[in-house]
C-alpha cells in the first residue's frame, strides 16, 4: 500500500478501533510487519554494522527505522525496561492534520542473525489532530500485533515493560504503570517460528515512515533499569550494548541519535526530519 491517503485512512481507524475490547487483533498491524522487513533489509546495508558474533560494535550504527541499545549473543529470555512517556510534538513545519507516530519497545530476536522471529512488548505513541494517543502491544512477528487496550496511559507516565520467552515458543508479557499502579499481563504459547535468543533490544522505532505516516517529535525516550536474563542465568543491562541511530537514507542526516546514561539506561534524542522531509 504506496497511497498515502489510504494508508492514513487506515491509521485513523485503528486510532478509533482502540477501544475495542482487550487482546483484539487490529488489522493495520500488517504495517508492523512490513517495517520489521524493512529493518532487517536497510540493516544489510546500513552506513556501520555489527555482526551477531562482534564483540567489539561501533558505537553506533544507522538504519532506516530502528533507534536504540542492542546486545546480541545466545540465550536471551528475559528483557525489561522502564521508560516515561513523552509528550508529543509536531516538528516543525509539520502539518496538524496529519497523523504521527513513534514507538518505545523492548524484545529479542530483532536483529538479522534470526531473521524468522522477534518478539516484541512495546507502547505505540500517535499525534493526531495535535492530540496525543498511547497503545500497548505484543507481537510474535511474523504473526499479528495484539493492543492491550485496557492498559491506560498520559504523557509523563512511567510505564516497565518486562517479557520473558519461558521457552523458544511461548512468553510472557508484564506492563506496569507506575502512576496508576496498574499492572497488565498477557502470554502467548506454542508459536511459530520459533525464537533463536540471539539478541536483546531497546528500542525506539519510526515504525510506520515507510508508510507514509510521519515521525513525530517525541523529544526524548530513555530506558532505565534496563536488564536481560539468559538461558544460563547470565544477567546484565545495556552497558556493554550496541548503539543504533536513525537516518531515513544513507546519505542523510540523522534523525533520532542515542547513547547510554548511568549504568544501566539508554536514550534516543529526536533530531528534527532530513531536509527531504521538512
Amino acid at each position: 500500500m504506496k497511497l498515502i491517503t489510504l494508508i492514513y485512512a487506515i491509521l485513523v481507524g485503528f486510532i478509533t478501533v482502540l477501544a475495542t475490547p482487550t487482546g483484539q487483533q487490529l488489522p493495520p498491524s500488517a504495517l508492523r510487519r512490513s517495517r520489521l522487513h524493512q529493518h532487517h533489509n536497510r540493516l544489510k546495508v546500513a552506513i556501520s554494522k555489527a555482526s551477531a558474533d562482534d564483540a567489539n560494535p561501533p558505537a553506533e550504527t544507522y538504519n532506516g527505522n530502528w533507534a536504540g541499545a542492542v546486545l546480541t549473543g545466545a540465550g536471551y529470555r528475559t528483557v525489561t525496561g522502564t521508560i516515561t512517556l513523552p509528550p508529543l510534538r509536531l516538528p516543525a513545519g509539520a502539518d496538524s492534520n496529519v497523523l504521527h507516530a513513534v514507538s518505545a519497545w523492548v524484545g529479542i530476536d530483532g536483529q538479522p542473525a534470526c531473521p524468522n522471529a522477534i518478539l516484541q512488548l512495546g507502547v505505540d505513541m500517535y499525534l493526531n489532530a495535535s492530540e496525543p494517543s498511547y497503545a500497548a502491544w505484543i507481537e510474535w512477528y511474523p504473526n499479528h500485533s495484539t493492543y492491550l487496550t485496557d492498559f491506560a496511559m498520559l504523557p509523563g507516565d512511567r510505564v516497565t515493560l518486562n517479557l520473558t520467552a519461558p521457552s523458544l515458543s511461548s512468553a510472557a508479557f508484564t506492563l506496569v504503570n507506575h502512576r496508576t499502579g496498574q499492572t497488565d499481563r498477557a502470554s502467548l504459547a506454542d508459536q511459530q517460528p520459533l525464537l533463536c535468543g540471539f539478541s536483546a533490544e531497546w528500542m525506539v522505532e519510526d515504525f510506520l515512515g515507510s508508510n507514509g505516516v510521519p515521525l513525530v517529535d517525541f523529544g526524548s525516550i530513555t530506558f532505565t533499569g534496563t536488564k536481560f536474563v539468559t538461558d544460563s542465568g547470565v544477567t546484565g543491562g545495556v552497558a556493554d550494548a550496541g548503539l543504533q541511530g536513525i537516518r531515513e537514507k544513507a546519505d542523510g542526516p540523522v534523525v533520532v541519535e542515542c547513547g547510554k546514561v548511568g549504568g544501566d539506561g539508554a536514550t534516543c534524542v529526536y533530531q528534527g526530519p532530513g531536509v527531504a522531509d521538512a
